[in-house]
């Protein structure tokens, strides 16, 4: 599957892990292509929500949800996914402290208990802001990697500077087979000071300006005609890595 989905479809099957799954449901793409059936949703006390969907037998799409919003969330969104994980991580990251909330662990424990349980499947893992950052964490304690087929990240600040020595072995065992998406101009990514202190392939997005909300949520995302998505040079990762240095310098006063 993960050779057949071009970058347009991978972003709407990502975009899919913000609806509110059952049991037996079919995930599909525009253009009725199925991706498969829902088997398995988790929304723990923490926060953490996903959506395990089976492809085939032996594949299975784990999509990681993100933030909700305050617009479309619940009365525990600010609680559950601001003031406990997003807000606290930012401010981890810029000031380089270990401090990792609850729901990253819950997120780590959760897929490494699904890949026991189906010792015999592979996983494809999608997650975008919030579900980005547990993602990243997640594949760094993991405990079977050669279960992970391949895992699509969009949007999340770099989880890099908050993973211990041995965290960031497991992740760059992984490294080729995570795929790191971030839109330069979208103020959520940050951290990404370089190609490489990054979890997984850093693939740098030649985006178009717009709201910061909408720029978040892949609206400044191109693709051409054939769905492939349009990739900048290094050198938009160079603008925002200046920022995010500067932010950093700021943090250590």
């Amino acid at each position: 599957m993960s050779m057949n989905l071009t970058d347009r479809q991978r972003v709407q099957l990502a975009q899919r892990e913000y609806r509110n799954w059952r049991v037996g449901q079919l995930v599909k793409l525009p253009g009725q292509l199925i991706i498969g059936q829902v088997e398995r949703v988790a929304n723990t006390a923490d926060g953490f929500r996903a959506t395990v969907v089976r492809h085939t037998a032996r594949e299975k799409v784990v999509l990681l949800r993100g933030s909700s919003g305050i617009k479309n969330g619940d009365p525990t969104t600010w609680t559950n996914e601001w003031l406990r994980v997003n807000l606290p991580v930012g401010d981890a990251i810029l000031h380089q402290l270990p401090t990792i909330p609850a729901e990253m662990w819950t997120a780590a424990n959760w897929l490494n208990q699904l890949m026991a349980a189906n010792p015999t499947a592979i996983f494809y893992l999608y997650g975008h802001s919030l579900g980005s950052i547990n993602g990243q964490f997640a594949l760094a304690n993991c405990r079977y990697p050669n279960q992970v087929a391949g895992a699509w990240l969009y949007e999340g600040p770099n989880l890099y500077w908050l993973l211990n020595v041995q965290q960031r072995k497991k992740a760059l065992n992984l490294r080729c087979r995570i795929f790191n998406y971030i839109d330069p101009r979208d103020v959520v990514a940050l951290g990404y000071l370089d190609l490489q202190h990054t979890i997984g392939l850093l693939r740098i997005v030649q985006s178009t300006l717009i709201s910061p909300i909408g720029q978040h949520m892949w609206g400044g995302y191109q693709f051409d005609q054939t769905g492939r998505l349009l990739l900048a040079d290094e050198s938009e990762l160079h603008y925002r890595a200046l920022l995010d240095r500067y932010l950093f310098k700021r943090a250590q006063r």
